[in-house]
């Protein structure tokens, strides 16, 4: 089995028809889809037009094709951090396009370098576009402070236990503490937010969330990643929640890969019996 062969696992392709055909197939077992075109940290700013359209395309073909899901983008991919005022506008034409699809679209977080600046730009673009959301990452100590600053505007949050490698004072090194801190954040998101995204293959974490959502009647959903628990996903669909599939593609598909695998080494395990 190449590496390639094994990524696409939950890799959708390296190309946007590839993506498509996915999210068809997701849509068909009764889940929405949230797409994202890999790519990260890019400081030239042809390549951050380029994957700028990359995603008006994204958008479009998703409306015409009737696909039910959206995209989701992160900001160095437009710039952040080399060019924020750039990458601020390049986001500013994605929202947009959006809101003229009638779509949805999340930012997804990254490294601690940029949680700021992303949180800035996004507040900032979230008082123009009601249909902007936001991720969270549960490992990273500074989330239960942001989470409350979030919601007082009106935040749109999916919550993630988070994949970048950081030190010990930004994160909590333990899979217990990050349990933890996901069981906190996600019972704020259930008392005081409204939809929202519990992003988890975590057996204990999914139960947690469907007993809060039996007391609290708020609107959320499920988000898994393509390739991973796809019996459990069946369960919540057949048990009548909404569930999302996480679906990235594009040629910059290693990055991505290495990172799920060596920084979180139970994703593989995941994999691996998803494959049995």
């Amino acid at each position: 089995m190449t590496l390639l062969r094994l990524a696409k696992r939950w890799i959708s392709g390296v190309d946007l028809d590839s993506a498509l055909a996915d999210a068809k197939k997701a849509n068909s077992r009764g889940m929405g889809v949230v797409v994202n075109f890999l790519g990260e940290e890019i400081t030239d700013p042809a390549t951050a037009e380029s994957h700028t359209g990359e995603y008006l395309r994204l958008q479009q073909r998703m409306s015409e094709e009737g696909i039910r899901g959206f995209a989701s983008v992160k900001l160095t991919q437009l710039g952040l951090g080399a060019d924020d005022a750039g990458a601020a506008e390049r986001l500013e034409r994605i929202a947009a396009n959006s809101e003229r699809f009638n779509q949805a679209l999340w930012i997804d977080m990254e490294g601690s370098s940029f949680i700021e600046r992303t949180l800035s730009i996004y507040l900032a673009s979230l008082s123009k576009h009601r249909n902007l959301g936001i991720v969270l990452q549960a490992y990273m100590r500074r989330s239960e402070s942001d989470l409350p600053r979030l919601l007082d505007a009106g935040a749109k949050v999916r919550l993630v236990k988070g994949a970048y490698r950081e030190s010990r004072e930004v994160v909590y090194p333990s899979r217990k503490e990050v349990s933890g801190s996901f069981s906190r954040l996600m019972g704020t998101l259930f008392d005081r937010g409204d939809g929202f995204a519990i992003a988890t293959h975590d057996s204990a974490l999914v139960e947690e969330a469907k007993k809060l959502a039996e007391s609290k009647h708020v609107d959320f959903e499920f988000e898994m990643l393509k390739g991973i628990r796809d019996e459990l996903k069946g369960d919540l669909v057949k048990s009548g929640y909404r569930v999302s599939e996480y679906l990235p593609y594009g040629d910059r598909w290693f990055a991505y890969s290495k990172r799920r695998i060596t920084e979180h080494p139970s994703n593989i395990l995941l994999l691996l019996r998803s494959m049995v």
